[in-house]
């Protein structure tokens, strides 16, 4: 069940939410006064496709991955969340209701902040509205650039793309700087990568067998991502 909190953005050291970075000092109360924070265990749903919109979020500790359904009845992973990051904005515009469901990984925290206060917080804040335009075009023009470049791609170029949407995304373990600080399971990968299951097996075998990952249990570590970038170069993703 999720758990509530509240935290002040005035003393806030992640210094890289869009709050502590745009926001004015006069308007960091305001925010703290009107967010909260909110605790999920694994698998909880942060919101789901099709919920009115209510307010954005900002992963304040966890990952979170993001999910989008189609018309045949299928969801696929379009990408994960973690520390410092906003999270709901497909929801914003005119519609008013959230294109996407948004699922915790792990035990996470997420700030919630309601949509009234953050539009006046916007409007307050130019370099605020300033990073959100370039943000949003800038997610605009990555997911139409993998759409097109999906259908071009090989089976072993999709898992290649998946493994590196997972390194930028959550990064190497602090401890361990091969290993995946998080392994999503082979059925998110296949989902993140637009392929089957037997397929991500299938390729994650092949990428151990020339020595390009070791897959320990349910864990990957990367041995060679210099070779994972190149399989994905000519497609100019990352």
């Amino acid at each position: 069940m999720a758990t509530e909190s509240k935290r002040k953005c005035e003393t806030c050291t992640h210094f890289n939410c869009f709050i502590n970075k745009y926001c004015s000092e006069e308007w960091k109360p305001i925010i703290t006064l009107n967010k909260t924070t909110i605790d999920y265990p694994p698998g909880a749903k942060i919101f789901s496709a099709g919920d009115a919109v209510k307010g954005v979020y900002e992963v304040f500790e966890g990952k979170i991955k993001i999910v989008s359904s189609y018309g045949d009845g299928k969801e696929r992973i379009i990408g994960f969340s973690s520390r410092e990051q906003i999270l709901g904005y497909q929801g914003l515009g005119r519609n008013g209701v959230y294109p996407v469901t948004a699922i915790a990984l792990e035990k996470s925290q997420v700030t919630f902040i309601p949509i009234d206060i953050f539009y006046k917080a916007v409007k307050a804040n130019p370099e605020m509205a300033l990073y959100l335009v370039t943000f949003l075009a800038d997610q605009l023009k990555e997911s139409e650039t993998r759409m097109k470049l999906f259908s071009l791609m090989s089976a072993l170029e999709k898992v290649a793309f998946g493994l590196l949407t997972i390194v930028n995304s959550f990064g190497f373990d602090e401890h361990d700087e091969t290993m995946l600080s998080y392994t999503p399971t082979r059925k998110d990968i296949s989902s993140l990568s637009g392929t089957t299951y037997e397929t991500v097996i299938r390729v994650l075998a092949e990428f151990e067998k020339n020595d390009v990952i070791k897959l320990e249990g349910k864990s990957i570590r990367i041995l060679n991502l210099s070779m994972i970038k190149s399989i994905c170069q000519k497609y100019k993703i990352y």
